[in-house]
């Protein structure tokens, strides 16, 4: 989210349709209900995303805020350019601070304290070192460099995620100003008119569109190399996202040309464009491509909105936009954005169980940015006291924020040296050792498997290998220690979010390939290697619900996301797998998937760890109608395929209650992985199954 520093008002409006210039409007400029309700409505997207009320799209309000910036400081800058051909740049940036940085700092200073107790357990390092880089607007780039990796600490439980878009804003306004500045001043140095200097401007701003446009489409199809490295610095990065702000900037650029635009149609201009914006915030998911889709209809939809209200404030959707209850919204969207995404986090944080608290949290947000709108930034921004010295009240600001950042991260470092609680919990929630020992890769079974990833017995009877995705991965301890116990070694070789099953599966965290490759790879090195068992696991129940993956056959048929159509999908591919090896002579055993359970997890906020409330729990009846779609195709496959049967650990996790802990002992480390000790709980079931299975079992000499 990004809030356009110049309160409402917005320069470029060849007609304008009222003398209205309430105060907080620039003196020069023309008070634009209609963009101050489009950040109402963009606010709206963000947090009632955040709050889980059903906006699948709704991270895309962080799109239209981008647009309403770049519109806005262009507008400002070419008022001043126009007027004198230059611009006052200290009193520019002077203006940003005391909009800004008062209501920043009170912020990062209260959740920094607050999130000594009700912040994630598991994230109050990131929280801290997040704050630090936020008080350098740098929050992006240390966000965009987490090596985190599957079994790491989800950048969602930091309390001050949101402050990457506050970063991307702010590194704007350094290089921003200049590249229309020096446009301008190069245009005008060659003789150009004002006219002729506007365009030369747009030129500029053009190729930056341009060039960022292209950048931010590359490296979201892997150009940097790692796909995951690329998607995650185009989305963070501030080069991938200055065709954003370009774009609402060009809005502003060629208003003296939209104002030929007959106003009828920019009155459909402006209704389409707010259908755009809507849709995408209830249409478009995590799994859209971006920045085709996920960012071009919102920053689209943005654009077509500006523009038309550039032209004329009497469309239907100017008119709806300038409503009081939207421009209200929008009046506050800057401290509602700073303080919703912290109070959703500590709630959920502090009250794991309950479904609601991010509703709950987004109104308390409301109610404090209210309070900071009206005692913090509006005396702050208005105050004739603070119209000098802006300098110190930055330094004192940022100072003040970096201060508390230290403050909390000293707090974690000295709660996890001296809590015994503390020390406990974080190594029940150590990597498996399928992490630990680099089998959780994406290289199929062979040359480039590790070493580490066979565990060796002396006279071993055969090998058993344990394949799938991280839902295999979290069995390694299981499976390894009842190997070895029954005489044999042990494999493991895992791949997050990419199931072992003859499909394609698109929208995934691994790409579409790399799945497909870990796959076809494996299989071919079972079949070579003829393992005396394969245990396959995987979190097949995800597979068929989530809406973000897509599955197909390789062989033929489109995608689909249908959970009915997947389920068959899935079967198929399945089946294909477990069949090959069969008919190759290899036994195989499908685990049934864990019941999942709401477990706190990482999560969990300090004071429950404290005080060893960190535990969540579901009825074994609804675990089991969860679990029921994935249990029947699983059955069903195995009942198919020769020398093929199925474990379920289910008994063994639950009674009449599934609970996230036994006694004082973490069991699930989130709602669908078992930590390492969950995972060494199974050892004797595992044990069972292979004592009954396979013992005693003649040498394979192929193994």
């Amino acid at each position: 989210m990004v809030e356009a520093s110049v309160d409402a008002s917005v320069a470029a409006a060849p007609r304008v349709e009222s003398a209205e210039a309430p105060v907080g409007a620039v003196a020069t400029g023309h008070r634009r209900r209609d963009v101050q309700g489009l950040r109402g409505v963009a606010i709206l997207l963000v947090v009632l995303y955040h709050a889980g009320l059903g906006t699948h799209g709704g991270f895309t309000g962080v799109d239209v805020f981008f647009v309403i910036s770049g519109f806005v400081i262009a507008g400002t800058l070419l008022r001043e350019l126009e007027a004198t051909d230059r611009v006052a740049l200290g009193r520019f940036y002077a203006r940003r601070v005391r909009r800004l940085l008062p209501a920043f700092a009170l912020m990062v200073v209260a959740v920094s304290l607050a999130g000594i107790l009700a912040a994630p357990a598991a994230a109050q390092r990131m929280s801290a070192l997040t704050a630090l880089f936020a008080a350098a607007f740098s929050a992006n780039v240390y966000l965009g460099h987490l090596a985190a990796g599957y079994f790491g600490v989800s950048s969602t439980l930091d309390p001050f995620l949101h402050t990457w878009t506050l970063a991307v804003e702010e590194q704007f306004y350094l290089v921003f100003p200049a590249v229309l500045l020096g446009s301008w001043a190069l245009a005008r140095r060659l003789g150009a008119r004002r006219a002729q200097a506007r365009l030369a401007a747009c030129a500029a701003i053009a190729a930056v569109a341009l060039v960022s446009g292209v950048l931010a489409w590359r490296m979201s199809r892997g150009a940097g190399g790692s796909f995951t490295g690329s998607q995650t610095f185009t989305f963070y990065s501030s080069p991938t996202r200055a065709w954003e702000f370009a774009a609402g900037a060009l809005v502003a650029l060629t208003a003296p040309w939209l104002a030929a635009v007959p106003r009828a149609a920019a009155a459909l201009v402006g209704a389409c464009g707010l259908g755009a914006v809507l849709a995408g915030g209830l249409a478009i998911d995590a799994g859209s491509r971006f920045p085709v889709v996920a960012a071009g209809v919102p920053v689209a939809g943005a654009v077509a909105i500006v523009a038309a209200g550039s032209v004329s404030e009497r469309g239907a959707a100017s008119r709806l936009l300038g409503s009081p209850p939207l421009t209200f919204v929008g009046d506050v969207s800057y401290s509602w954005y700073l303080w919703h995404w912290p109070l959703i986090v500590f709630a959920a944080a502090l009250w794991p169980s309950s479904s609601r608290s991010g509703v709950y949290a987004a109104l308390v947000a409301l109610l404090l940015a209210w309070l900071s709108f009206r005692y913090v930034e509006n005396p702050v921004r208005r105050g004739a006291r603070f119209g000098r010295g802006a300098l110190a009240l930055a330094a004192a600001c940022l100072g003040a924020s970096a201060l508390a950042g230290a403050a909390l991260l000293g707090a974690s470092q000295g709660l996890r040296n001296t809590a015994q609680t503390m020390k406990v919990w974080a190594a029940e929630r150590a990597p498996h050792a399928d992490v630990l020992r680099h089998c959780d890769s994406k290289f199929p079974l062979g040359p480039a498997t590790s070493a580490a990833c066979t565990w060796r017995v002396a006279n071993p009877r055969g090998t058993v290998v344990l394949v799938g995705d991280s839902n295999a991965g979290h069995f390694t301890e299981a499976v390894t220690t009842a190997a070895r116990r029954a005489g044999f070694d042990a494999t493991v070789v895992t791949h997050h979010a990419c199931p072992f099953a003859d499909v394609r599966i698109v929208g995934g965290v691994a790409p579409e390939a790399e799945c497909r490759r870990f796959f076809t790879g494996t299989l071919a090195t079972l079949v070579r290697r003829h393992p005396t068992l394969v245990i396959v696991a995987q979190r097949t129940d995800a597979y068929l619900d989530t809406g973000a993956w897509s599955l197909a056959l390789p062989d033929g048929g489109g995608l689909t996301s249908a959970p009915t159509k997947k389920a068959a999908v899935f079967e198929r591919g399945l089946a294909r797998a477990v069949d090959r090896l069969g008919r190759a002579g290899v036994r195989t055993v499908i685990v049934h998937p864990v019941p999942q359970v709401p477990a706190p997890g990482a999560g969990c906020a300090v004071l429950l760890v404290l005080t060893h409330g960190c535990a969540g729990s579901v009825s074994r009846a609804v675990a089991d109608r969860e679990l029921e779609p994935a249990v029947r195709l699983e059955d069903a496959v195995a009942a198919q395929a020769p020398r093929s049967g199925v474990l379920t650990v289910e008994g063994s996790l639950c009674a009449r209650i599934c609970s996230s802990v036994r006694g004082q002992t973490l069991v699930y480390t989130d709602p669908e992985h078992l930590s390492v000790p969950g995972s060494e709980l199974l050892a004797p079931v595992f044990y069972r199954y292979l004592s009954r299975v396979l013992v005693p079992a003649r040498r394979s000499s192929r193994s």
